[in-house]
């Protein structure tokens, strides 16, 4: 499942549209004098196992416009803090103080968490300032995405804003960190600032909850003063990892074909078991290994697995053919399909490094529900080619043969393209 690609093209629309109204109202002045040439806030919310991490992407003059207070002789506004005012052409202009800011990034990232407020079992959290960026309002790089978020505030990343410029052609992203004692399944999120903006009032607020296995989209207009609930449910992620574990077995061919080869080439339903038991006990030590990264990492790993994957169903297969002998299911073919079973539960776990973050939320709970479901998926297969090979059966031993074999050549013609597909994928990654 890509958990983000429904939030990007939502996003995608709603910042369009947005930046669409922004342009046309650039460069007017609000009460305090500031420009306001985007109206928009981001924000993702990532639940981890002790609090939450959030990104956020601020127009600036939101959390400096109200700083700008009293007056000079000149009857002008103080500037606000980390800005300057300058009169062009009659018109009051507030710079931002780029050297101020770059001597002391997280001063001015405070004058913007002091206007956040997190609360959770009516506990006001504070936040932990983790990384803050400035990119012009007009250059600024996609935030639509976790992952976009999460490269918008690397360190890699390029500022966008390399001389003073008009505070209100910039925005602000920050990355903060709300510590608590567990992990955080419901919260409420609302803004202090009220900067007196023109057209702050029609301010398009886009949240992004991203909960275990889901992420949930809210959009909201206006300052947001007053809190907004967002609940989620530690039942749900349980579900939701093992729905996905069940669709994981069922849409993974290679997979699926393996363990309907390893049903067929049962003789015994005490046969049966033994390798379904190795199987399982495999790839839940190697599902869970590998998701903690107890793995090479080099290039070559993940596609020599599914090389391996591939070859193990080209085993199986050719194990079921001929006529079976009962004495072939025995504690030698559980130790044969666990060790298999080690294999295809690495290929499991690459599969769960996209759903799950090793820091997330309920992370054992979602952990075991996603090996559950595989469980779940693989029982189900497994009673279904059963049923069907019974029911076959009372027509003649002849023709459960002849079922055998059309299943198994078909299923060996697939694994050997795999294989040698797989196989030009691990020269690639060598050479």
């Amino acid at each position: 499942m890509k958990p983000f690609s429904k939030a990007f093209r939502y996003n995608k629309t709603f910042a369009a549209l947005a930046l669409g109204c922004a342009s046309i109202f650039m460069y007017t002045q609000g009460n305090t004098h500031f420009n306001l040439d985007l109206n928009i806030r981001t924000v993702h919310i990532v639940h981890t196992q002790m609090g939450l991490d959030v990104y956020i992407r601020i127009p600036t003059p939101y959390f400096l416009a109200e700083l700008a207070s009293g007056s000079l002789e000149d009857g002008n506004p103080t500037p606000a803090p980390f800005t300057y005012n300058r009169i062009e052409q009659d018109n009051l202009k507030h710079y931002l103080n780029l050297a101020a800011i770059r001597s002391a990034p997280f001063e001015f990232a405070e004058i913007a968490t002091d206007g956040i407020r997190i609360e959770t079992e009516g506990i006001l959290l504070k936040p932990e300032i983790v990384n803050i960026r400035l990119h012009s309002a007009l250059q600024q790089p996609p935030f639509a995405s976790l992952q976009e978020a999460r490269i918008s505030l690397s360190k890699e990343t390029p500022e966008s804003v390399v001389e003073d410029v008009y505070v209100g052609e910039t925005v602000t992203d920050l990355q903060l960190r709300y510590a608590h004692h567990r992990a955080i399944n419901s919260y409420r999120l609302s803004f202090s600032w009220n900067p007196g903006l023109d057209l702050q009032n029609e301010t398009a607020n886009l949240l992004l909850d991203h909960f275990p296995g889901e992420t949930q989209i809210f959009r909201y207009t206006g300052l947001l003063n007053e809190p907004v609930d967002i609940t989620n449910s530690a039942l749900a992620a349980l579900t939701t990892f093992t729905v996905q574990g069940i669709i994981h077995i069922l849409k993974g061919w290679d997979h699926l074909l393996f363990v309907i080869c390893l049903a067929i080439g049962a003789v015994t339903l005490t046969g049966l078991l033994w390798r379904i038991t190795g199987f399982t006990i495999g790839h839940t030590i190697t599902l869970i290994a590998g998701f903690w990264g107890y793995a090479p990492s080099v290039a070559w790993f993940i596609p020599a697995v599914e090389l391996g994957i591939a070859i193990s169903i080209i085993f199986v297969a050719i194990s079921a053919i001929g006529k079976p002998k009962r004495n072939s299911d025995s504690f030698s073919s559980f130790v044969i399909t666990l060790l298999i079973g080690l294999l295809h539960g690495l290929g499991f776990s690459f599969v769960l490094h996209e759903l799950l973050l090793p820091n997330g939320a309920h992370l054992w709970k979602s952990l075991l529900a996603f090996n559950l479901g595989v469980e779940i998926g693989q029982i189900a297969i497994v009673t279904a080619v059963w049923i069907v090979l019974l029911l076959i059966y009372r027509f003649g031993n002849s023709l459960l043969n002849i079922t055998r074999w059309a299943v198994i050549l078909p299923s060996i013609a697939i694994a050997a393209y795999w294989v040698q597909e797989r196989f030009q994928s691990v020269v690639a990654t060598l050479t």
